[in-house]
Parts: C-alpha cells; sequence; structure tokens
C-alpha cells in the first residue's frame, strides 16, 4: 500500500509520549500523504507534569489537565495529526475492561494499517507498559490491523529493558519540524535535548544525521533470491 493510502494511529500514554519518540516519523507519513490519529490515554497530569506543580503549588488537577491537553493537541497539530484524548487518569493508569473496549472502538473507527504504541516489556514506566498492553489486546477486540510498532522505551532505559530496534526510519530532514512539534509541550522542556541526543544516536547506529528506532510485534519473515552483502 502505498504511503498516501496509510492510516497510522499511534496510542500514547501521555501527552508527549508519541512526539518524542514517533513524531518525526509521523509528519513524515503526512506530508506522504498519510492519515494520522493520536490517541492519548491520560493528560500525564502525574508523572509528567511536575514543571506545573513547581511554578504553581497551589494549581489544581484540573487546571494541569487542560493545560496539558492543549499542549497535546498544539503538538499533533504541528505533526499535522488528528487527537482524541480520552483522559482516563494517571500514576496510576487503570486499563479497564471498559476502556480496553473504547479503545478499540477508537481503532474499529479509524481502522489504521500500522499502530504505533509503547514498548511492550517497559518495566521503568508503568503506564507505558499498560498502554501497549491496552492497544495490544484493543487492536485484537477490535479485529484490527496486526501491523504494530513498539517505539523508545522511557529515555536512557531502552538496553535495560531489552529494547533492540529491528527497523528505524531517517527523520534528518523534518527533525527541526520535530522539535518545534516538541516545543509545544512547554511543561516538559527536556524533551528537546533529551530526544534530540536520542534521535542523533540511533542516527549513529543507521548511519544518518536523525533516526527514530522501532520493533515489530509481529516480525515479518526477509525473504531473499540470493544472499545480499
Amino acid at each position: 500500500m502505498e504511503a498516501r493510502n496509510l492510516k497510522v494511529m499511534a496510542v500514547s500514554a501521555h501527552p508527549a509520549d508519541f512526539c518524542s519518540r514517533a513524531g518525526g516519523t509521523l509528519i513524515k507519513h503526512v506530508r506522504a500523504g498519510s492519515k494520522v490519529r493520536v490517541v492519548w490515554l491520560s493528560h500525564g497530569e502525574t508523572n509528567e507534569s511536575q514543571l506545573l506543580f513547581q511554578q504553581k503549588p497551589d494549581i489544581s488537577l484540573g487546571e494541569v489537565r487542560r493545560i496539558r491537553e492543549r499542549e497535546a493537541f498544539a503538538a499533533a497539530e504541528a505533526v499535522g495529526a488528528e487527537g482524541r484524548m480520552f483522559g482516563f487518569g494517571d500514576n496510576p493508569l487503570r486499563m479497564t475492561a471498559e476502556r480496553v473496549e473504547m479503545l478499540a472502538g477508537e481503532i474499529a473507527d479509524f481502522k489504521p494499517d500500522i499502530i504505533l504504541t509503547h514498548w511492550k516489556d517497559e518495566l521503568t514506566y508503568a503506564s507505558h507498559w499498560q498502554t501497549a498492553q491496552a492497544a495490544i489486546l484493543a487492536a485484537q477486540l477490535a479485529n484490527g490491523s496486526w501491523d504494530i510498532r513498539f517505539f523508545e522505551p522511557n529515555i536512557g532505559t531502552a538496553a535495560r529493558v531489552g529494547f533492540v530496534p529491528d527497523h528505524y526510519v531517517d527523520i534528518s530532514d523534518v527533525f527541526e519540524r520535530k522539535l518545534e512539534a516538541l516545543r509545544k509541550l512547554a511543561a516538559q522542556p527536556r524533551l528537546v535535548p533529551d530526544y534530540t541526543t536520542c534521535n542523533r544516536w540511533r542516527g549513529i547506529e543507521i548511519g544518518r544525521p536523525y533516526a527514530e528506532a522501532f520493533v515489530r510485534w509481529a516480525p515479518k519473515p526477509v525473504v531473499l533470491d540470493l544472499l545480499e552483502p
């Protein structure tokens, strides 16, 4: 299927995850004509919003959620994606059967060809692991795409949780655009320097300036007529 006909869904635990880990890839897909939808399971109102509480200790959770939602949609707009905020609550993220069914309904409605989500074995961030498991189950309940790709785990933990990329996307030509999207997530100012380093490292792995790395849930066999050098 050509890229212009693809539908790509990113299932993100928090407002920034889709953009920090796969924003460049999504920008490239949008530019190629794909339709992209982001689903956020929470506002990241506790785990991802410490700066807001530091800046204003008396801020309410409701205000934090409103700020993070605005940031999430601004980042999605910068990427060129549409968004759906479920806002289930963070720390802990509770993916009940009813909530998984809601996600399955979203998948059934959008009918993505590819689903991006968190690393299935991420042990250092419970909400990310729960999101991955929910995305897999929801895709099955929706009789949806089995082409699920896992993006980077919590930054700095890839080696500890066994995340070994089996494919990459060269995002060198859209990297500055990705940074523009990340800057929309003002409550997390570390995203720009952290993912500049992360994407540069992944680029080094494939001999390109910047890249994003992924692992397929269901690997495809490579069939050749002859071995290739």
